[in-house]
This record gives structure tokens, sequence and C-alpha cells, in this order.
């Protein structure tokens, strides 16, 4: 409960800041995102809720995730291609990613004056922004598949056990009744050796001195 409601609020302030990313040793303008999840999960989200967009699927372009011919904005008619980068924020933090979007497409340098600009920083921001919850329900439906295999696994398990149980359990009755019969077995015998040490005194004490 803790780690949901910590998740929630990280969601609740996870709001798309100014900044660069670098492409060819130059900076590029974009809007950055930090959410608490692994790349992987950002990426089949977008994918699956940008693909519904744009009415494709990414493809990597100069090391960004693109989404070709995008409704931009929900109050925009016109679509463009998106340029993403996402990354994990540190080796010791691989939960957590940033997502940058690019103000315009990938481009060196001397190029800069030359590409259109299909987003100001605001818009970029707004998107970012607007991307949050299709990604946090992506990732809860993603978090209810698994559990629900692991209810699955877990029933699995437990079945096998209960079943392995009721045999060992059969084992158990099966082995005390045969204990029991040991026991009056043994006893039986135990009569039928003290009669045969009793007939062999008597053959013995027979014996001429």
């Amino acid at each position: 409960m803790f780690c949901l409601m910590l998740s929630i609020t990280n969601l609740a302030i996870a709001q798309a800041q100014e900044g660069t990313v670098r492409y060819k040793k130059a900076e590029q303008p974009a809007a950055v995102i930090e959410l608490p999840y692994p790349p992987d999960i950002i990426i089949e989200a977008m994918n699956e809720y940008l693909s519904k967009k744009g009415k494709s699927k990414a493809t990597d372009i100069k090391g960004f995730k693109t989404f070709r011919n995008t409704e931009v904005l929900s109050t925009k008619t016109d679509n463009a291609d998106l340029y993403f980068k996402i990354e994990r924020k540190s080796r010791q933090d691989k939960e957590t990613s940033f997502i940058s979007l690019l103000l315009t497409q990938p481009k060196d340098q001397e190029e800069a004056d030359k590409n259109l600009h299909y987003l100001n920083m605001e818009q970029a921001k707004t998107y970012l922004n607007e991307l949050v919850p299709a990604i946090a329900a992506y990732n809860l439906e993603q978090n209810i598949i698994q559990q629900n295999k692991n209810v699955i696994t877990a029933e699995a398990k437990h079945k096998d056990h209960k079943v392995e149980g009721e045999d060992l359990n059969r084992k158990k009755i099966d082995l005390e009744q045969r204990i029991t019969q040991n026991n009056a077995q043994q006893q039986a015998h135990q009569a039928t050796v003290e009669t045969e040490k009793q007939k062999l005194a008597q053959l013995v004490s027979q014996r001429i001195p």
C-alpha cells in the first residue's frame, strides 16, 4: 500500500521541464520528464498509445524513438513526426526513466536553421504531461497481468502441494496400518518363539546323561 501511494504521489508531482538532448556533440532543445518506470515499459506503453494516434509503431531513427504522422496536440489537426529519447535514470536506478521530446527532428548543428519546429517548448511539455496517464495505465495493466500470472502459479503450486499432502496422508495411514499389523504379528510370533523354546527345552531334557 505504501509503495502504491508513493507511486501515485510521484505521478502527481511528475511534470515536464525544459531541457536538452545531446546529439552528435550538440545540445538539442527538448522537453524532459522523469517517470518511475523502466524504459521498456515506457516504450511499450508509447507504442500502444501513440500508434493509435499516428497509425504506426515507433521506429529507431538516429537513436530516437520516432512516431510518424502523429497527432501532436488535441487542439490541433496537424500531424507531425515526434522524436523521443527514453533513457534509464542511472545504472543504480533502473526503474526510473527520463523521456525527452525533441522540438525538432534530430539534426546536426549546421542544420539547425533548416528544420521545422513541430512544437514549441510549452507544447512539448504539455504533450509529455498528457502522456503520463497513458503510461501509468499501461504499467498498471501489465502489473495486473503479471499478478494474475502470479496468482495462477501460486494456485497451481498450492494444488500440487495439496495433492502431494493427500498422497502422503494416504501413505501415512497405510504405514500406520502396516505398523499395527506388524506389532500384532510380532506378538503372535513371540508366543510362537516361546512355544518352540519350550519344546526345545523338553527335548534337551530327554537327553541321557
